[in-house]
């Protein structure tokens, strides 16, 4: 991990292929104990992370920016209230649908979360699964509809309902150290997926990002970087729309937009392929079916 701040520490190293590990997260130390932003998807990691924070005080909360088991994963192995969204609550146990290859075959599953968490595990870190013993998921203890702030200490965390990604994404801005958590609503150099996006809804999200006063960004995957670079990722979205509204226009079925469309040629895709692709194509034509286009920002 590296400091950011004083105070805070943030681990952005591992949350691209090759070496994918999981989503960003990170950690904010106050006088009253420990508040984690995210957490490590592998359990070797939550491991480390544990030994890393465990003399500089006790967790006291854990936030999650959405419901995503690269963002959740490791919550079980962290004490402290969790924090999300309400409807990052209900998504908790949403099951997973996932293309799978095996002997050279590829084949569309629909798993369970802890079913998938633990494939994910042994797929991605071996030496981790003797850690899964007892595991559960640690789905949030304390939710909220728009934006909640939380005091710990000498420091304000304002947790910001931002839609886009998911319908329950959230910003986490602390606005004495000009550090915003975008999780997936804001990726740096990768695209995240679009599969459950509320594609109009996260415009305008980025929009609210952008107009707060900031220094640095966490995305939810790549490298912390200057605000600038969320006006670069709301452009990209914004292209992403216009492509399916063409296909709307030009007067394609959804099936023939996921086999034409692909957004990958933009940015490289966290979830690279046509199978992944065209489920981001089919969610933006089905959030943007006979909704009248946004006009420019």
């Amino acid at each position: 991990m590296r400091q950011l701040t004083p105070n805070l520490y943030v681990e952005d190293r591992h949350s691209l292929y090759p070496g994918f590990r999981g989503g960003n997260w990170g950690y904010f130390c106050t006088q009253e104990g420990i508040v984690i932003i995210d957490t490590p998807m592998l359990p070797t990691d939550a491991h480390a992370l544990q030994t890393e924070m465990a003399v500089k005080g006790k967790v006291q909360f854990v936030i999650n920016t959405h419901h995503h088991l690269d963002h959740t994963g490791g919550n079980f192995f962290f004490p402290g209230m969790v924090i999300a969204h309400e409807k990052a609550k209900e998504l908790f146990f949403a099951p997973i649908t996932r293309l799978l290859k095996t002997g050279g075959k590829e084949k569309v599953v629909t798993l369970g979360v802890v079913e998938n968490y633990f494939q994910r595990i042994q797929e991605l870190d071996p030496p981790g699964v003797p850690l899964l013993s007892g595991y559960r998921l640690g789905e949030p203890h304390i939710t909220f509809s728009d934006q909640l702030t939380l005091h710990l200490g000498e420091i304000t965390f304002k947790l910001l309902h931002l839609p886009g990604h998911t319908a329950g994404d959230i910003g986490v801005y602390l606005p004495q150290e000009k550090v915003l958590f975008a999780g997936d609503n804001f990726t740096h150099g990768v695209q995240p997926s679009l599969a459950q996006s509320l594609p109009l809804d996260w415009i305008t999200s980025m929009e609210r990002m952008e107009a707060l006063d900031l220094e640095n960004v966490i995305p939810g995957h790549g490298t912390v970087c200057g605000p600038e670079k969320i006006k670069e990722f709301r452009d990209f979205i914004q292209i992403c729309i216009d492509r399916v509204y063409v296909a709307i226009n030009h007067g394609w079925s959804p099936q023939e937009a996921g086999d034409r469309l692909t957004f990958e040629d933009l940015c490289p895709a966290i979830h690279a392929g046509r199978w992944p692709q065209r489920q981001n194509v089919l969610r933006l034509w089905d959030q943007l079916e006979g909704k009248p286009p946004q006009g420019p920002s």
